[in-house]
């Protein structure tokens, strides 16, 4: 593991860490997305694990995020957006061109893999496995978090976000510490029937022509999501039938898995072989 620092689109400098492979030259790359306010040590298990079996990973903090913080969240002035476009989207295409004839893939987990589609550079995607991807749309959240949505979007949002320069999730046990413009493009996304897909201009047309194989994990158990959310944005692309499954904890060995089970390194021999078997095959490495 090694720590490296890339410059996004507009020059903002990020953190980011990669995982070498294991014994000899890449199968490909890894790049993992993570999911809203997530900071890219969640996923150090996985990206090692994804170097044992011969690729090499890469974590990295949006800006305003984790390691990519610095100074006062409060002066962050981020949104939805260029977190797609500058951060995101400057690692795919650094990464591709660190050596061009190996595959690029992503995982996406949540927020990462939503936004996939709408990567200027996704023509340099050889895949995407999406991790507990679904509409955050209120009619697409499980009950309990559909009572508190009210609440969280015409109160907290709107008033917290002013007075704290930023969205103080972290003290409210809720989400965690947000860029202002982050959370009221992602509050916008949310109070559209259809999520990003009505809630972004040009979201739809991008799922319908986005052209590389995706493979969804959606857990039965997963506390924020419900499966109608996540089957109606993998339903959007047409260009490729979307290799599709619903995983249920029991099935596996497993307790729970939820919206953030699979990353924890009690889900590795039961959960981690899927996607890295697929990620084999599309690589050309049955």
């Amino acid at each position: 593991m090694k720590r490296v620092s890339f410059t996004a689109r507009d020059g903002h400098p990020l953190a980011a860490y990669r995982f070498d492979s294991a014994g000899g030259p890449p199968k490909g790359h890894v790049i993992i997305a993570a999911a809203m306010a997530v900071p890219q040590s969640f996923y150090a298990p996985f990206a090692r694990h994804l170097a044992t079996r011969g690729y090499t990973a890469w974590t990295f903090d949006y800006r305003g995020i984790g390691e990519s913080l610095t100074g006062s969240l409060r002066h962050v002035k981020a949104n939805l957006s260029d977190w797609l476009s500058k951060d995101y989207d400057a690692l795919l295409h650094e990464v591709s061109e660190i050596s061009p004839r190996r595959p690029v893939f992503v995982v996406g987990h949540s927020f990462g893999g939503q936004v996939a589609p709408l990567l200027p550079s996704r023509e340099r995607l050889a895949g995407l496995v999406n991790i507990a991807v679904g509409s955050g749309s209120t009619r697409h959240i499980r009950p309990r978090v559909r009572r508190s949505a009210p609440l969280m979007w015409h109160v907290l949002a709107p008033v917290l976000c002013p007075v704290f320069g930023y969205f103080p999730g972290a003290r409210l046990g809720v989400i965690g510490n947000i860029p202002s413009g982050a959370m009221f493009q992602w509050r916008r996304w949310c109070l559209t029937p259809d999520y990003l897909l009505t809630g972004e201009p040009g979201a739809r047309e991008a799922y319908a022509s986005a052209d590389y194989p995706v493979l969804a994990l959606t857990f039965a158990d997963d506390e924020l999501l419900l499966e109608d959310g996540s089957r109606l944005i993998h339903g959007a692309y047409r260009k490729r039938a979307v290799d599709y499954r619903v995983l249920e904890p029991a099935h596996h060995g497993l307790a729970r898995i939820g919206h953030f089970g699979f990353f924890k390194p009690q889900s590795e021999a039961a959960l981690w072989p899927l996607v890295t078997d697929w990620l084999d095959r599309a690589a050309g490495h049955p």
